[in-house]
């Protein structure tokens, strides 16, 4: 209907046969591909040994988000998203990642979106995540905006509830979504995570929403010894691994631009001191 919406510009400038595969397949549930990524642990290791001996703590999520998110501000096909059978740019940079707020059984899941501007480096990244974390995990804490959008919306009976996720589609699909919902939804983000790791369980391919405009769905697994060969000396060792397993929306970029992306990726993972200077300019689309 529009070709603006609260978070983004449909492109225009773009070949007939990526407009049409937007059109031929409809729904996101339609133009899933799914890979998997097998990281190498020995330089993410090796980085953050390093660093706490000066006293500052890693994570592999910190150095896999803070990858993730540069390569996201160097190659900015990959925040697009399909609407309607449109193709737009992003306007913003963001990561959602759901938590536990405790290892328990009964304990509450959250939903955090993060806001990246392209320039963090990987602390920048590092205090985001510690900040998120520490607010998650503190159980007398307010809820976030995403907690209290949720319990508006299911404070009711299920035929209004019913009604008002029919109204959100509505919207959503029109290009008529209010800026606030969408700052708040999980669901509109340029690319989700679950760091199954956290949980002590193997990664998962993570189906992604029909529903937001989320293209890439990355489920980060627990560490498996396997033979590996060495991407800087070809030797093959026994080696502890972390997979990543990708699933993506084939419609926002073809499969060299996807694969190129993952290479630019496991570079950084391989080379984290790469991280530590800040991305002085963010690339963006042509609308």
């Amino acid at each position: 209907m529009f070709s603006k919406r609260a978070d983004g510009h449909a492109l225009k400038n773009l070949d007939p046969f990526n407009k049409a595969i937007a059109y031929v397949m409809a729904r996101r549930s339609d133009a899933l591909v799914y890979f998997t990524e097998q990281i190498d642990c020995k330089y993410l290791d090796e980085y953050i040994a390093k660093r706490k001996e000066e006293g500052i703590e890693l994570s592999y999520l910190d150095i896999i988000a803070a990858s993730m998110m540069r390569v996201h501000a160097l190659r900015p096909c990959l925040n697009r998203f399909v609407v309607n059978g449109r193709i737009f740019a992003r306007n913003e940079l963001t990561l959602s990642i759901a938590l536990k707020k405790s290892l328990r059984d009964d304990a509450a899941e959250t939903t955090v979106k993060l806001n990246f501007t392209g320039h963090e480096n990987i602390y920048d990244t590092k205090q985001m995540f510690d900040k998120v974390i520490r607010e998650t995990k503190d159980a007398s804490g307010e809820q976030n905006v995403t907690d209290k959008l949720a319990a508006r919306i299911m404070n009711g009976p299920p035929f209004l509830i019913k009604w008002l996720v029919w109204i959100c589609k509505l919207l959503d699909r029109w290009n008529m979504m209010p800026k606030a919902f969408i700052d708040a939804s999980p669901f509109h983000s340029t690319v989700f995570v679950t760091y199954l790791k956290s949980l002590g369980i193997n990664s998962v391919y993570h189906h992604i929403y029909d529903f937001g405009t989320v293209s890439m769905f990355i489920g980060i697994g627990k560490e498996r010894l396997i033979p590996v060969v060495d991407d800087k000396t070809g030797e093959v060792r026994a080696g502890k691994v972390i997979e990543l397993k990708v699933v993506a929306d084939e419609r926002i970029c073809d499969g060299l631009y996807h694969a190129r992306s993952m290479r630019l990726i496991k570079k950084y993972l391989a080379n984290p001191e790469l991280l530590e200077e800040r991305l002085e300019k963010v690339e963006r689309e042509q609308i």
